[in-house]
């Protein structure tokens, strides 16, 4: 999955303080003059594990949130997840849906826990790829995200 919640984290929670985290970062790299292409390159996988280790709890176990070669880490999120720490929807069984991906990609699944189910994006690659980062390399990362937050 995308976002790495932790146990007492919302979504919205981490989405602000992820927000932040990236906000510093870029900060810091165009200080440093790490521009365009340089900062797409920046945010690869191996790069970042090797020099921002804190930046995502996998780093530190050299462990990929997606199963796949080239890994760019820049929106670490997808700009087509959505969600709502209240729930989107409540199922016929009574599990409550508070996440979803906003274009049905036929890679996302749902894991349910304790009775709320998420999406699981660790299939998809959409938002990992070199070409699909470029679009946002000028945007605030706040601003890629903003159709995420539902309420």
């Amino acid at each position: 999955m995308a976002l790495h919640i932790r146990n007492s984290m919302s979504y919205k929670s981490w989405f602000e303080e992820h927000a932040k985290k990236h906000e510093n970062l870029i900060w810091k790299l165009n200080s440093c003059a790490v521009v365009n292409e340089a900062l797409v390159d920046y945010f690869e996988f191996e790069n970042m594990a090797q020099h921002e280790v804190d930046f995502c709890p996998l780093y530190a176990q050299k462990k990929k949130c997606h199963d796949r070669v080239y890994l760019n880490c820049f929106l670490c999120a997808c700009p087509h997840f959505r969600f709502c720490d209240k729930g989107l929807h409540v199922k016929s069984d009574g599990v409550v849906v508070k996440s979803k991906c906003a274009i049905n990609s036929r890679f996302a699944s749902e894991f349910v826990y304790e009775g709320v189910a998420h999406l699981d994006c660790s299939k998809c690659t959409i938002a990992h790829t070199k070409t699909f980062v470029k679009k946002f390399i000028r945007v605030p990362w706040k601003e890629a995200m903003k159709k995420c937050a539902l309420c």
